[in-house]
């Protein structure tokens, strides 16, 4: 009777963390649509790359400035409260950015997509880090970092399906995806834990705690909303085709899913602080050899297959290393700071490479992407002369 009860819980077990995979696969996807999506249409509309930039940096600002209030929304709606509140918003805002050329309304409805997307994110993160695992935790976290790379990856190719240039189509098909979302959550809401989470973060425990991770994370945002933001215009720049362009995304991502689940894989047998250090590593060897790689269209796809995979491990064994340090009262509290950290990265290399880009040309991408890698290798180093 108990073998059958304990058979019985591990196929709930495995139903629920692929019932949040898939979810998180279809938040994401959202995201992937807009990260073409947007800066394309706000190239057409005049819009220089410093202005596109700081309009797609509100996206990851969001989270910078409402953290500490999502613990709030998250202890009082319940996750599937925040998660079907913030699928409502993601697709309000969609519907006002459909029909409107006007910068500053982009900047706010982007900046509560992004706040949204990421109170869903945090939520889905905490819940899958709450779900008893005796092994294979790194496997359940590296799909759950995959699934989000799979989403992304899957936007440019709906993008096209819909129809870049549809007018408001293609936000009209973004608007269905984002309401799909809910559905897995609606078919397992029973299987929803609730969360004691507290009246306040401790963002400034959590970051003492676990430096390494956090700063992994801060680095490793940098390129994970800083390249796909930019990716593009960056292929368009050097003579491809919108569509050509938008599929380097694709291949970055589609690298996140499978090598970096690999990667977080193999995280439960190695060192993971390690395992981030060589992630980095390989990601700036990608990059310095990207503006060479561009202009052979198959290299600069197997390229960026690989740094997609480096990218992936990083986020994947992080916040496996979140999820193995801390009590199930501190993981909303741990699962917000690493996310806070991942995306101040994300606005501050969004912002870089939108100026960079402005004043250095195509390359200057590039250059905010490694100084940001060279920053953290002097940080390991200095911990490791201190310890």
């Amino acid at each position: 009777m108990r073998q059958q009860q304990s058979a019985m819980g591990q196929v709930s077990t495995l139903i629920v963390v692929l019932a949040i995979i898939f979810g998180t696969a279809m938040v994401q996807a959202a995201v992937g649509f807009n990260a073409v999506l947007l800066p394309v249409r706000l190239e057409e509309y005049g819009y220089g790359k410093s202005l596109i930039g700081i309009c797609l940096s509100m996206e990851v600002a969001a989270v910078v400035l409402i953290s500490k209030y999502i613990t709030r929304i998250i202890a009082r709606l319940g996750i599937f409260g925040a998660l079907a509140l913030a699928t409502g918003i993601r697709v309000g805002v969609l519907f006002l950015v459909a029909s409107s050329r006007n910068w500053v309304l982009w900047c706010v409805c982007v900046f509560f997509f992004g706040m949204n997307t990421n109170i869903m994110l945090i939520s889905l993160q905490t819940w899958i880090n709450t779900i008893p695992m005796t092994r294979f935790k790194g496997l359940a976290i590296g799909s759950f970092s995959s699934a989000l790379s799979l989403g992304t990856a899957s936007g440019p190719v709906m993008v096209h399906l819909a129809g870049i240039d549809g007018g408001a189509r293609p936000f009209h098909v973004n608007m269905a995806i984002v309401a799909f979302t809910l559905l897995p959550f609606l078919l397992l809401a029973k299987f929803i834990p609730k969360i004691p989470a507290g009246p306040k973060l401790r963002l400034g425990f959590v970051l003492r705690m676990a430096k390494i991770a956090m700063f992994s994370s801060l680095v490793g945002g940098v390129t994970f909303y800083g390249l796909p933001a930019f990716l593009t215009l960056y292929g368009m720049m050097n003579g491809l085709s919108v569509e050509r362009a938008s599929y380097l995304i694709s291949l970055f991502m589609l690298g996140s899913i499978t090598l970096g689940l690999g990667v977080c894989a193999l995280s439960d047998f190695l060192n993971r602080t390690v395992v981030i250090v060589v992630c980095v590593f390989v990601g700036v060897l990608c990059a310095v050899y990207l503006p060479l790689a561009i202009y052979t269209y198959p290299v600069a796809l197997g390229l960026l297959f690989v740094w997609g995979g480096a990218a992936g491990g990083i986020y994947g064994t992080g916040l496996a290393i979140v999820g193995d340090m801390f009590r199930k009262e501190d993981q909303v509290s741990a699962n917000v700071a690493y996310s806070l950290m991942d995306c101040l990265g994300g606005v501050i290399g969004v912002n870089l490479i939108g100026f960079s880009m402005d004043f250095e040309g195509s390359d200057g991408i590039v250059y905010v992407i490694i100084l940001a890698a060279l920053v953290y290798f002097i940080y390991c180093l200095s911990k490791v002369r201190v310890d």
